[in-house]
């Protein structure tokens, strides 16, 4: 018995020893460099319950639905540090990945990190440069003249590339001082997951092996964000890949760009937004469009507010367009929590049949119809 004990013993020392080797090598270059780091963990929750009508159903017409899913926003959670290395300078991460609370499931193709996945240095002075998976500039010039942002309804539902502004294999710099921040983004690759030919998240355009446009993408944005006032705009181009590439983009010799100009004013607590997208999608028989909006946020009480919005997309030389009308309202708990309420009717004209809410699987009316999507849910952040 005492020597099976004196074995156990030797070897628990054997295998914690490495460890303590380990940690007395960091503690060392801690020691050294004066490091000092943050890590923290992040997410968000929402989930909410929808009757959206007027669904297309083959030969049996329409039908109506309750089912559930995201409602103001796309859940995520998410870990992301930082060390202080000096003189103004930081040392940043962030890992964010997207997923479905309904059923635990992961969003983006099926990423674990799919909304973000960068290290990089960020100085005071010099601005932020970073490499990974990241936002492209186009994401930062929407995102503060958009109160509907990602969610289930709003500008998601006109244009798919408002909730996947984002590129693999990409390095991105930005620059702040003061109100003002300009950025560039170049990616080599700009989406290497092969998901389902619908998503819009997983477009099969990996890159990187060929010294041509294929798969890359590049963008540019301005943006001045004071108290009262603000305005952006950005310039983003796809360059397509294979034919194996979803989303029409089946050559780098096609392109998908997107011309961003929109601001926003306060009057008192009041928020009033508009924005414009002109977008050139050489993946599409009908390749230019407009997409313009105004929305406007009021607080009715210093618990209860109301967003909404007036949106119009139309394709040049074509009777395709739509028009949608969204309202919100939001009714705080805490800091953290709130309830919502939130409703957007879609008319389409022509051969469109673009749908009322973005919650999967999307359910798309008939061609020049309409459709009202309600839905009522709780957001939770932490």
């Amino acid at each position: 018995m005492k020597y099976r004990n004196a074995i156990c013993a030797c070897a628990a020392l054997t295998c914690i020893a490495p460890a303590w080797a380990q940690g007395e090598d960091e503690a060392k270059v801690d020691n050294q460099f004066g490091a000092t780091g943050m890590v923290t963990m992040y997410g968000l929750i929402d989930q909410g319950v929808e009757y959206v009508n007027n669904v297309a159903n083959g030969k049996k017409g329409t039908t109506n639905a309750f089912r559930m899913g995201d409602g103001t926003a796309t859940s995520y959670w998410g870990i992301r540090g930082s060390e202080d290395l000096g003189g103004g300078m930081r040392a940043i991460f962030d890992l964010q990945g997207g997923f479905m609370p309904s059923n635990g499931t992961l969003r983006q193709g099926g990423r674990l990190f799919g909304r973000q996945s960068y290290v990089g240095l960020d100085d005071n002075t010099y601005g932020r440069l970073t490499f990974g998976r990241q936002y492209t500039m186009r994401f930062y010039a929407t995102s503060f003249i958009n109160p509907f942002g990602t969610g289930a309804q709003g500008l998601t539902t006109l244009d798919n590339g408002i909730a996947n502004a984002r590129a693999d294999n990409s390095v991105s710099y930005r620059y702040f001082r003061g109100g003002f921040e300009g950025g560039v983004n170049y990616s080599f690759g700009r989406d290497a997951v092969n998901g389902n030919p619908a998503s819009a998240a997983a477009a099969n355009c990996p890159g990187q092996t060929t010294p041509s446009n294929e798969c890359r993408e590049y963008s540019a944005m301005a943006k001045y964000d004071g108290n009262t006032w603000g305005v952006a705009t950005s310039y983003e181009r796809l360059y397509g890949g294979t034919s194996a590439t979803f989303g029409g983009l089946t050559s780098p010799k096609l392109t998908d760009s997107r011309f961003t100009l929109g601001g926003y004013f306060k009057i008192k607590e009041a928020k009033v937004g508009v924005g414009w997208i002109r977008r050139d999608d050489e993946g599409i028989s009908t390749p230019k469009s407009n997409l313009l909006w105004v929305t406007g946020t009021v607080p009715v009480t210093p618990f209860f507010y109301v967003d909404g919005m007036v949106a119009g997309l139309k394709y040049d030389h074509s009777a395709n367009k739509a028009l949608v009308l969204v309202l919100r309202g939001e009714y705080i708990l805490s800091k953290r929590t709130f309830l919502y309420l939130t409703a957007e009717h879609i008319h389409n004209y022509g051969n469109l049949a673009l749908a009322a809410t973005t919650i999967t699987p999307v359910p798309t009316p008939p061609p020049g119809s309409s459709q009202v999507s309600v839905i009522a849910g709780i957001r939770h952040t932490f």
